[in-house]
């Protein structure tokens, strides 16, 4: 008796059949289109998520970096300066979330000592020349402060090193007699300014001023600056914060200055969000003005 063996096909498929049924690769296509949409879903976010917290990096490091040059400078500000008098090394501007602030600072020469010195003559108002002790150190186009020994004085700029003991300058507003301090400065002033860049869009930047040169963009990004000051007036037991002093006799009372720096990303994100980092410090600088 015959034996036979039966062959049993897939369900739906005719037997011996080695293919795939429409219906099969029809479902094979659809499971794959929906693989590859929900790898490139997480692809793109992914991706979008990169891109964002690039832009949180560079604006963050910008924020820290324009501070770190503020705090800097106006800790040092009044180092090599006046100690007694009319002279104050800070000046500044109240305009809201975007103040000014001008912070000066004394130079020094290779050894760190300070660049000052003394007139040996009467400078003249209408003349020229202011002749001193020494004049090393000095250079052309530096910022000057000459103090008169009653304490009152002003800024003239250096217009030439005429000898070791000669200096050519600006025009003085007085007389200054023999004795009279010379100071070389360091200024610098900080503000907030607005662009339009090559693409038509609008984008904020801190502005740094050294001396009587054109401002230069010193950070990109940055928006606002709020600065305030903090006065030796009814410290009992928090000193009172001022928006600006309002003149030489309370630029006297600075205690502190309280810095708040924001800035952002130079693009907006898918909502049209930028990404902000904000920064709040308080300095004291070295020098305002003895009490």
């Amino acid at each position: 008796m015959t034996s036979h063996k039966r062959r049993v096909g897939l369900p739906g498929r005719a037997a011996g059949s080695r293919g795939f049924s429409a219906i099969e690769l029809l479902l094979a296509l659809t499971l794959m289109g929906l693989a590859i949409a929900a790898t490139s879903g997480m692809f793109v976010a992914s991706r979008g998520h990169i891109v964002m917290k690039g832009r949180e990096l560079e604006t963050t490091q910008a924020a820290r970096a324009a501070l770190d040059m503020l705090v800097r400078d106006l800790r040092l500000g009044g180092a090599c300066l006046p100690v007694t008098g009319e002279f104050i090394s800070l000046s500044g501007v109240d305009g809201g979330v975007r103040d000014e602030i001008t912070t000066r600072t004394g130079l020094t020469r290779a050894d760190l000592s300070c660049i000052r010195t003394a007139t040996t003559e009467t400078a003249s108002a209408s003349g020229s020349l202011v002749t001193v002790e020494d004049s090393e150190g000095f250079a052309p186009g530096m910022l000057a402060y000459i103090r008169h020994p009653n304490g009152s004085g002003e800024f003239f700029e250096v217009s030439g090193v005429s000898s070791p003991t000669e200096l050519t300058r600006s025009a003085l507003s007085v007389d200054y007699p023999p004795t009279s301090g010379v100071y070389a400065i360091d200024q610098r002033r900080f503000f907030i300014n607005w662009f339009t860049n090559m693409s038509g869009e609008t984008l904020p930047e801190l502005m740094l001023q050294i001396n009587n040169q054109a401002p230069t963009s010193f950070a990109v990004g940055i928006e606002e600056l709020d600065i305030s000051y903090e006065i030796a007036v009814n410290c009992n037991p928090d000193c009172d914060v001022v928006d600006l002093p309002a003149d030489n006799s309370e630029w006297q009372l600075v205690e502190q200055v309280l810095l708040s720096l924001t800035a952002r990303s130079d693009l907006a994100g898918h909502e049209g969000a930028y990404f902000r980092r904000k920064f709040e410090v308080g300095v004291k600088p070295r020098n305002i003005l003895p009490r």
